[in-house]
């Protein structure tokens, strides 16, 4: 049995969320008790009784330690790990990501991802609501993008400046602007609604809404690395 998710939970079960959010505090707390439980639970049949013979007593308690609680644990600490990634201040942890979190906090900013945080147009995890898709399967995805992120960081090194990988969804705009009134009503977005709808037609393209980041946001990483 692999117990990696071990040290994430222990992090998770200390640290204070950024922001809070109800029932995440009883999460962490049953996370973290399951983690004891399993631990106890193996642990008094292969350290206490290590010199007696494994009874059926022992048996049990190693199954339910082994294929009941530590699944469980590891649910509960996905869940954990993809809510931690979603603040703001999880992305600004690399420094790669300073430069565009500067511009999103910057109140004379004019770019759009800044605009969309400085009002408030998106309430919290301002980063990870526009770069992850909607549903189960959107913070899967946000997940595997995460450790490509990490790889790429740590190991195999990345491009300056950084550019986003594929095509970006118009959907995840859509997703808040595509029922509103005002939206529908531009006569280019009528126009264009399905090359809009596909993602064959950029939100930032031409005369389209501005650049959602300073495009020399990401440069001023070769200047702090050296």
């Amino acid at each position: 049995m692999s117990w990696d998710w071990l040290p994430l939970v222990l992090i998770h079960a200390t640290e204070a969320p950024e922001p809070a959010e109800p029932g995440l505090g009883t999460i962490r707390a049953g996370a973290m008790a399951l983690c004891v439980l399993a631990l106890a639970l193996v642990a008094y049949p292969t350290l206490l009784k290590r010199a007696s013979p494994m009874d059926s007593t022992s048996r049990w308690l190693l199954m339910i330690g082994f294929l009941v609680l530590s699944p469980l644990a590891f649910a509960l600490n996905f869940g954990l790990a993809i809510d931690g990634a979603k603040p703001v201040a999880f992305c600004n942890s690399c420094h790669v990501m300073n430069g565009y979190v500067e511009d999103l906090e910057s109140p004379d900013s004019e770019h759009l991802a800044a605009l969309h945080y400085q009002s408030r147009w998106i309430a919290d995890h301002q980063c990870y609501t526009c770069h992850s898709d909607y549903g189960f399967f959107g913070n899967a995805e946000a997940k595997l993008a995460g450790l490509r992120h990490i790889w790429s960081y740590y190991v195999a090194g990345y491009e300056l400046p950084l550019k986003i990988r594929g095509t970006y969804n118009n959907e995840r705009c859509l997703f808040c602007h595509g029922p509103v009134k005002d939206y529908r009503e531009v006569p280019e977005h009528q126009k264009n609604e399905a090359a809009i709808a596909n993602s064959k037609r950029s939100c930032v393209d031409g005369n389209c809404h501005v650049s959602p980041h300073p495009k020399s946001a990401a440069r001023a990483e070769s200047a702090h690395a050296s």
